[in-house]
């Protein structure tokens, strides 16, 4: 007789959180098979980032918040009279939309909130950009998620204001795993900023956030994502946006700091005529190690796009930037072109960039990609030091003339003042 013995499985977080953020039952069932989903998934490999050997524990929440960190308090002082919603450690700490807004039909608040109360405008979105069974992260993050905004933008309103996300991990608490979803109705508009603080001294542990853009039939959206990576966690993140005909989507990315971070930032062209531009700014510093793929899918007719990476490195910081362009068969006119360059203050500093272009269709209007990583200009250094400026005012001026494009088009003056701040402290020149 032969025995046999059945593997252990560790129970879902799902009951458990349902119960602390009174969810409804559906959700719950959608949680506990994102967790199944997560334990069935293999370990993930990377070509160019190493995540063996990496602890996949996401601890359940704190009752309570832990502390607020001040660069928190000055960006929501600096946005008071814009919509936003402050998170910390999974818990809504406050939450404001102008009454302007709210007559309009606009829809802002927590994830957690919006299941129990925005049912029939959720649950149809929620999972469907960024499915739980796609990667590892994915599914943990759709079983474990806790805290988050969803922005519901009504049919033909404009909403002619910013919408502030700022997410805190204290440290104090257990995992973080942030879970938004913005849905855009036909010829609306709108604005999301997300900013990400992590307190320094966090263990070794996974943080997997995902953001879900829904624009539908000409609607027309900007994010802006601005992430600050400490050295300790390993920060998964997924950034999605579905397009439909004639909708566009504008990406402003930031990722900044010295910790390990795996970053995806794609737009689905579904639509015909849709459009996406993704503009990626990026300081590395110590031993940080980056890997981000930006993508574009092309699958509606005359469907355009652009992507521009711009990446600064110190130190032993690593960068991998992955490009890709994928025109579908039957995505007629389509276009699309990217630009990678990256540049490196000090020899130790390591970047690849990688373009890919998956072409599928023969009739596309364009389709190309340029790459380069590189140093600083001995001779632009030489020549400011000619005119009396000190070599390393110099260096900091030539860095900040190459990055002050892609930081002056964020359309919210409280996140693009502190990414400045935070790169040009990073810099220490």
């Amino acid at each position: 007789m032969t025995e046999t013995t059945t593997a252990i499985r560790p129970p879902s977080p799902a009951v458990e959180l349902a119960s602390r953020f009174a969810e409804p039952a559906w959700l719950t069932s959608w949680r506990d098979a994102a967790w199944q989903a997560f334990l069935d998934a293999p370990e993930p490999h990377l070509e160019k980032t190493d995540l063996t050997g990496r602890s996949w524990e996401l601890p359940l929440p704190p009752a309570q918040a832990g502390a607020e960190q001040a660069a928190a308090a000055e960006l929501l002082q600096a946005c008071a009279d814009q919509p936003w919603l402050h998170i910390r450690d999974g818990h809504v700490v406050g939450l404001h939309l102008p009454e302007a807004l709210r007559a309009q039909g606009v829809v802002w608040t927590d994830l957690h909130t919006a299941a129990r109360e925005h049912e029939p405008l959720l649950r149809p979105h929620l999972g469907q950009v960024v499915a739980p069974a796609e990667s590892k992260w994915s599914a943990l993050n759709a079983a474990a998620w806790r805290g988050g905004a969803f922005l519901y933008v009504p049919r033909g309103v404009a909403a002619d204001a910013v919408f502030h996300l700022v997410y805190e991990w204290s440290g104090a608490a257990g995992g973080c795993a942030p879970r938004s979803l913005v849905l855009a109705g036909p010829e609306s508009s709108c604005t999301f900023a997300e900013v990400f603080l992590t307190a320094p001294g966090i263990p070794a542990q996974v943080a997997p956030d995902v953001l879900e853009v829904v624009a539908e039939h000409g609607a027309k959206v900007q994010v802006v994502s601005a992430h600050t990576c400490q050295r300790g966690p390993v920060y998964l993140s997924v950034r999605r946006a579905r397009l439909a005909a004639d909708a566009s989507v504008d990406w402003v990315v930031s990722q900044t700091g010295d910790g390990l971070a795996v970053a995806t930032v794609e737009s689905e062209l579904a639509g015909t005529g849709s459009r996406s531009t993704l503009q990626g700014v990026g300081l590395g510093t110590g031993r940080q190690h980056l890997d981000l793929t930006a993508g574009m899918h092309h699958q509606g007719r005359y469907s355009q796009s652009d992507i521009r990476l711009q990446g600064v490195l110190r130190g032993r910081a690593n960068t991998i930037f992955r490009s890709s362009t994928h025109i579908a068969k039957g995505a007629v006119g389509a276009g699309s072109e990217q630009h990678s360059r990256m540049l490196m203050l000090e020899r130790s500093a390591r970047a690849d960039a990688i373009p890919m272009l998956l072409i599928d269709e023969n009739d596309v209007q364009r389709c190309g990609h340029a790459a380069s990583v590189g140093r600083i200009d001995e001779t632009q250094v030489y020549y400011l030091m000619s005119r009396g400026i000190p070599r390393s005012l110099a260096t900091k001026m030539i860095i900040w003339g190459y990055l002050e494009p892609a930081l002056e088009v964020i359309p919210s003056e409280p996140v693009r003042h502190h990414i400045v701040s935070l790169i040009d402290r990073e810099l220490g020149l």
